[in-house]
């Protein structure tokens, strides 16, 4: 099965690792967090997110009394705004390292990331940062909970093809466990770090769902984790009490994947996205004031999303209620995928303010040229609108 061979590990011993795990049934992505918040934190602990991030994400920590805060960012250290746009969603991974193993900074109980195809900006994480993102958890005894409903959804960007980048999809996170238990405990200054979970195995927990790969009304997804996790999940009250999740629906999905049906309807999804993707893609470039984030590292794109940062000043909510006034466009403001809008100072809070998500997997072809066409025609409407006022000021 080549659509999920492509997400594993080379060698054989990492797919042994990998297949060690166990999967657990859920309804979906949102239920999954729900669950894993339920059996493995209690209120006051702490979630580090992204920054930016699934915009719903925050309100399932919050529910469960857990503390939200922002996983630092490549972002909050870019002095230069305009050089900030491919920076935006990336993990300052040397940074969480020296705030917790050098100044002592405590870490938390879970992190939450999107490393396939990101939401809201559609980046993908390197093998090497899932490695060392990987390796911190398991030195440190936090659970890893990544969001990867995008993670199958993905193609090799055929503008890159004659570029020497990587094109194999990156091993989701849930494989990196193996690798990172032989890992050295040590920290970066070469003492030796006690390890924060004896008994247990893995940090690393996989949340997907075939709503994105199958259909939005297959409300079915799941959660493949070290067999701890899974024992939790198990014996957690109303899983007990009803013995599972979603049986009916699972064994429709057994029977379309066993016969074949996900793939080569996977298969025809992503080629549609893909040529959706370029689409869009290929009429933002035109205008040499939008930048496009890309994937500069590898030779794949995926997900949902095209992440657009305008000007420096740009105020993305401000351009958005121009658009739907004037040209009846709408598209997802940057700040609304910032779970801290209220830390206006933070260099990551004001880059998203001047970006936009905008989503190619909606419209048929034919209207998502009307839509793109009308958004760069209300972005450049606007643009003109600033000077005016600026010019009479």
């Amino acid at each position: 099965n080549s659509s999920y061979e492509d997400s594993m590990p080379a060698s054989p011993d990492e797919k042994k690792d990998a297949l060690e795990h166990e999967l657990f049934i859920t309804n979906g992505v949102s239920h999954g967090l729900e669950l894993l918040c339920a059996t493995c934190t209690k209120p006051g602990d702490e979630v580090w997110v992204e920054r930016p991030s699934y915009f719903l994400a925050p309100k399932i920590f919050e529910s469960h009394g857990l503390v939200v805060k922002s996983l630092p960012m490549i972002s909050d250290r870019t002095n230069d705004e305009n050089d900030r746009g491919d920076a935006i969603g990336r993990v300052d991974i040397d940074r969480l390292v020296h705030m917790v193993e050098e100044e002592s900074v405590p870490p938390p109980k879970m992190m939450y990331i999107i490393p396939s195809y990101h939401n809201p900006t559609g980046t993908l994480m390197t093998v090497e940062e899932r490695r060392r993102l990987a390796s911190f958890a398991v030195r440190n005894g936090v659970l890893i909970a990544a969001d990867e409903v995008y993670h199958l959804l993905d193609w090799e960007q055929g503008g890159n093809r004659e570029m020497n980048l990587p094109s194999r999809r990156p091993a989701g996170m849930i494989n990196f466990n193996g690798i990172c238990e032989k890992a050295s405990t040590l920290t970066t200054n070469g003492n030796q770090r006690e390890k924060h979970h004896e008994g247990r195995s893995g940090c690393c927990i996989s949340v997907s769902s075939f709503t994105k790969i199958w259909a939005p009304g297959i409300r079915l997804g799941w959660i493949h984790a070290p067999s701890f996790i899974i024992e939790r999940l198990k014996n957690y009250g109303y899983i007990d009490s009803q013995g599972g999740v979603a049986p009916f629906m699972g064994e429709i999905m057994k029977q379309a994947i066993e016969l074949g049906l996900l793939d080569s309807y996977l298969d025809k999804l992503k080629s549609e996205y893909s040529e959706r993707y370029e689409l869009v893609y290929n009429m933002l470039k035109e205008e040499p004031r939008l930048s496009i984030a890309q994937n500069c590292q590898v030779r794949r794109q995926g997900g949902y999303f095209i992440w657009v940062q305008f000007p420096p000043g740009i105020n993305s909510n401000e351009f958005l209620s121009y658009s739907i006034d004037k040209y009846e466009v709408k598209f997802m403001a940057g700040g609304r995928c910032d779970p801290f809008p209220s830390s206006k100072g933070g260099a990551s809070g004001i880059a998203i303010r001047s970006c936009a998500r905008l989503c190619f997997a909606d419209l048929d072809r034919d209207n998502l040229v009307n839509a793109t066409e009308a958004f760069l025609e209300s972005f450049r409407s606007y643009m003109k609108s600033i000077d005016k006022c600026e010019f009479n000021i």
